[in-house]
């Protein structure tokens, strides 16, 4: 990661990169190279890419769920393998946050993905906010199937 690392919304442009880095962290769900584009251009105000010498390096999806205009719901963020463990993820989500000003930041969590949590929990103390992640599952094994773990909220806030 270089110091020319540029922080912008993303475009249509930006969906091969962005389903290539989910293909290639090996964790991340990994979505047709169609919704990344839809995300990219339908939610170009909550969604967001690092940029380092003309590549895409890092993103964010994200948007308002419809009745909390007031918080930025994060479905995923994506960092390049050489990116990783530098902190780019927390730094496109602050970027994100400064950019869009919400009140809450929230996403779901499986409860085993400590990376996850603590970057969001890093987030929160770089905001000096609270962070609660929730005991009970926000989608259960039955709502997403056997191959899906559960997943928990984590809410971020108020900024």
């Amino acid at each position: 990661m270089d110091d020319q690392m540029i922080f912008r919304p993303s475009t249509s442009r930006d969906a091969l990169a962005m389903h290539s880095l989910a293909r290639d962290s090996q964790v991340l769900s990994v979505n047709s190279t169609y919704y990344y584009a839809l995300m990219a251009r339908h939610f170009q105000a909550t969604c967001m890419v690092a940029e380092s010498e003309g590549r895409v390096c890092g993103y964010v999806i994200g948007y308002c769920p419809p009745d909390q205009p007031d918080t930025l719901f994060v479905w995923q963020v994506g960092v390049a393998k050489p990116c990783q463990g530098k902190g780019l993820g927390k730094k496109l989500l602050i970027a994100l946050i400064k950019a869009r000003n919400p009140d809450f930041l929230e996403a779901t969590i499986a409860p085993d993905n400590q990376p996850s949590i603590n970057l969001f929990r890093s987030v929160a103390r770089h905001f000096n906010v609270g962070c609660i992640f929730s005991e009970t599952s926000y989608f259960s094994q039955e709502d997403l199937g056997t191959d899906e773990k559960a997943e928990h909220l984590m809410k971020i806030g108020p900024f």
